[in-house]
């Protein structure tokens, strides 16, 4: 329990039971549950908030020393764009003091939203070393224990921190679909939003019955209209099809 002001707030029973549950990850005490997994993705999220906010000039650095979930972050992002076709460059800086480290990106124009969807949440699949990981510790533990190699339990715990920590999907990764999205269908986009407050006002004013068809049949004729590539299409220039008439002399 903590005190605002005169008032006694109790803790909620799902904060002190996500903690337990997150403890039991690192230490080993329990298997995996869902609200572990929760627990896990809920601080995750605080971290990339954290890291992005107050550790953005060390952030680089905690990659290096948290080396095993970046590499294989990486590696999951590379596998998705060379199977979908893309290419990947690889961008260094040579610096004594770290200034930099290598890193990849992605060459060329994403071809749709989808491959932008599968390259962002690759590094998800760095969720099954994690799951292996905290669903055998107590037997990795026994076996650190059966070779009498004490730092081992140290060691389970620091790849649970790398993968998930830094090796599954950044705010950057999961953004990647919505700023493709943003950039090659803006006007649908638009249209969109204009049709869902225009429908949010004629609710208040019709009901909802009336105005929830006319919506609906107005986002079917726009994505005909994006599928039929409308919105891609440009007009030549007036320019063009036109002889430069020679000047008199």
């Amino acid at each position: 329990m903590w005190k605002i002001g005169e008032k006694i707030m109790a803790i909620p029973p799902i904060v002190t039971d996500s903690y337990e549950a997150l403890a039991s990850i690192f230490t080993g005490a329990a298997k995996v549950t869902f609200l572990a997994i929760f627990a896990l993705f809920v601080t995750k999220f605080i971290w990339d908030v954290i890291s992005d906010w107050l550790l953005k000039d060390v952030k680089k650095y905690l990659n290096i020393i948290f080396f095993p979930g970046s590499w294989f972050h990486m590696l999951w992002h590379s596998l998705a764009i060379k199977l979908l076709g893309y290419e990947v460059k690889v961008n260094f800086h040579m610096s004594m003091t770290l200034r930099d480290v290598s890193s990849q990106s992605l060459s060329g124009d994403l071809k749709n939203v989808w491959h932008a969807l599968l390259i962002g949440i690759a590094p998800l699949m760095n969720f099954g070393v994690v799951f292996i990981l905290c669903w055998f510790h107590g037997d990795f533990i026994n076996f650190f224990i059966w070779v009498e190699f004490p730092p081992g339990r140290w060691l389970i715990v620091y790849l649970i921190i790398s993968f998930v920590y830094f090796g599954l999907p950044d705010f950057a990764d999961l953004l990647l679909p919505f700023t493709t999205a943003t950039a090659k269908h803006v006007e649908l986009i638009f249209l969109l939003l204009v049709g869902f407050i225009s429908f949010v006002i004629a609710m208040g004013v019709w009901g909802y019955f009336i105005p929830l068809i006319n919506f609906i049949a107005y986002c079917i004729v726009l994505i005909y209209l994006a599928q039929k590539q409308v919105f891609d299409r440009k007009t030549d220039t007036i320019q063009k099809g036109f002889e430069p008439v020679p000047k008199e002399k």
